[in-house]
Formats: structure tokens, C-alpha cells, sequence
């Protein structure tokens, strides 16, 4: 096989799709033999925070990308709208995480146009490979990937004095976190050794569970996966709607990478994965909450071993190990 050139447009430094859809994988994929130029949007987080002018940085970006045999783009270069994808030199690969046809301005209208002038659609879950597959005639489901070095698994105690039940995420996604604060203060209330840790950008702030039962942990790259170790299990609340339903499950997968059991909303992916093996709870109702939080308080070899369950599903089928040989041939044209 000839060298082949793929052009990979990204988001920010700190933009997690681009790192967890793409960059992640780009050492592997050079090692396996493909050039990849990536061209990364250069602005800080709340630069030319609205408006079309977050495209500007990638036109000059257009023309040096030109010489590359593929072009490989993270979801729209401009949130909810459609700017230079179309410019960009064919075959085009759009890597898709997100129900990005529902971001505003404009996603009802400009995404089905995008699909539709793409040559392949990479989709994270089957929900959003359902809803490309109608105007993209090649879609691949490829799963946000773990890197299981990285995200090793927790050493448990024979016993601990405090039982954490976690969270992970952007403050964006805080009122899917708001949607179960009911049971989780019952819990909190009943269980005087029970915390909920929270890992996030910003503080949580809650008006039924007291500050001092609520322990926030600034997110880093550095610090995340020993954070996530502190817990006892991680949580997954989502309200059924069709942006739900677009995401990956990716910090249910993240818990379940460190060997934490994990209890869930079935909502979209979460339902695939929590039905992959016992890893832990479903979750419907309030009283569905609280009765998962009391079955795995103080019991830590049920912990134990969903956890290592958990870790399992992860190693066969999300790590990165395993997703980067699936990539490789859908941005080579040699995917069935």
C-alpha cells in the first residue's frame, strides 16, 4: 500500500471528541503506516466563542490540506452550522459522536446536506448511524475508544470507610446529574459515610444535598483516572431524548475502564453496553436509584466483581487497541 496522506481536521486542544474520536489514535495509525497532518483549530477555549468567524483559522488550512489523499473531519468545524466542509478535498470522512443534526442554528438543514456530500459517516452508536444512513450510503459504527493503558483498574479495599458514588462530565451535562439529585439525597441522607464526587470543569451546586456530602474535583488529564479510582461506583443519568440517545456512553466506559460497577440510565448506547454482561444497574426510577446506591453500599465484592466484568466488556470491545484496527481500513477505502 502506498503512503497515504489523510488530512485530519480537529477541534481545540481540549476538545475531548477530538481527542477520544481521533487523536488518540494518530501514533498507532502512523505506525501502521499512514501520514496524518493534523490541522487543529488554534483557539483557546471562548475564543470567537459564537458565530462564524470560528472558521477563519482553518482557511488557510484548506489550501496546504489539498495534497492529501483523504480528508478526515471531527463532526462540523463550526458548531450548528455548515462552513468549509464542502471545499474540503474528497474522499471526506466525518467522524460523528453527538445528535448534531439538533445543534442550533442550523443543524436540521445543514447536516442532512453535509451527510449527504460526505463519502463516509463514522458514527459513534447505532442511533446516529441509523439517522446518517439515510442520506450517506457508507456508515461505520465505531465506538469513542478507552485507552486501557491509561485507565488502569482500581486496587479495592478489604474495607472502606466511605462510599463514593461518581460522577464525570462536562458542567453542560449538569442537569442530567440534576435529574436524580431526589434519590441521591435520600441515599446521601440514610448513608452518613456515603459522598458524591463529582469531576467536572466547574462545581456542582445542589439544593438537596448539603455542600459538605458533596466532594468536587477539578478535571485534568493528569489527575482523572487516580480521581475516578477513589470512587465506588460511577452513575450515568440521561432523560430520554433523541440528543440522549446520540451519546456514547463514554463515561459509563470510562468507570467501567477503572473497574468501577456502573449504574445507568437505559437510555440509547447505555442500554447496548449495560446489556453486554452484569456490570450493574439499569435504572428507571427514582426508587430504581436508591435501591442500586443501598445494593452496592458496603459491598465491596459485589463492586469487585462487576467491576472487573466492566473491565472486561472494555478490553473486547472499546479499547483503543481493538478500535484503531477497526479505523485503519475505513481510512484506507478498504472497509467492507
Amino acid at each position: 500500500m502506498d503512503d497515504i496522506k489523510i488530512a485530519a481536521f480537529t477541534g481545540r486542544l481540549d476538545d475531548p471528541a477530538s481527542f477520544f474520536r481521533m487523536r488518540q489514535h494518530f501514533p498507532v495509525l502512523k505506525k501502521m503506516g499512514l501520514n496524518i497532518r493534523e490541522f487543529m483549530h488554534p483557539c483557546v477555549k471562548g475564543c470567537w466563542h459564537r458565530g462564524p468567524f470560528k472558521v477563519v483559522p482553518y482557511l488557510s488550512k484548506l489550501i496546504e490540506s489539498r495534497d492529501c489523499d483523504v480528508t478526515w473531519l471531527t463532526r462540523t468545524l463550526v458548531v450548528g452550522t455548515e462552513t468549509i466542509e464542502l471545499l474540503l478535498k474528497r474522499p471526506r470522512v466525518m467522524d460523528v459522536d453527538d445528535a448534531i443534526w439538533l445543534s442550533k442554528p442550523l443543524g436540521a438543514v445543514s447536516i442532512p446536506h453535509l451527510a449527504r456530500r460526505m463519502d463516509v459517516i463514522i458514527a459513534g452508536n447505532n442511533y446516529i448511524a441509523d439517522w446518517f444512513s439515510r442520506y450517506c450510503h457508507k456508515v461505520h459504527i465505531i465506538p469513542t475508544a478507552i485507552d486501557t493503558i491509561r485507565y488502569t483498574k482500581k486496587q479495592y479495599k478489604d474495607k472502606d470507610d466511605k462510599f463514593s458514588i461518581g460522577w464525570t462530565g462536562t458542567s453542560s451535562n449538569f442537569p442530567y446529574l440534576k435529574s436524580v439529585e431526589k434519590p441521591l439525597a435520600r441515599f446521601l441522607s440514610d448513608h452518613k459515610n456515603a459522598y458524591l464526587k463529582i469531576i467536572a470543569d466547574k462545581p456542582y451546586y445542589s439544593e438537596l444535598i448539603p455542600p459538605e456530602r458533596l466532594i468536587f474535583v477539578q478535571w485534568s488529564r493528569e489527575t482523572e483516572v487516580e480521581t475516578l479510582q477513589t470512587m465506588s461506583a460511577g452513575i450515568m443519568p440521561l432523560t430520554d431524548t433523541p440528543w440522549a440517545r446520540g451519546k456514547c456512553s463514554f463515561k459509563m466506559l470510562q468507570y467501567m475502564a477503572v473497574g468501577l460497577p456502573v449504574i445507568v440510565s437505559p437510555v440509547g448506547m447505555n442500554n447496548e453496553v449495560i446489556s453486554k454482561d452484569n456490570i450493574g444497574f439499569a435504572a428507571n426510577s427514582p426508587d430504581d436509584w436508591y435501591n442500586a446506591f443501598e445494593t452496592l453500599y458496603n459491598n465491596i465484592p459485589m463492586q469487585m466483581k462487576l467491576g472487573s466484568i466492566g473491565r472486561e466488556v472494555v478490553e473486547k470491545y472499546f479499547s483503543a487497541d481493538a478500535i484503531v484496527l477497526k479505523l485503519f481500513p475505513i481510512l484506507t477505502g478498504t472497509a467492507q
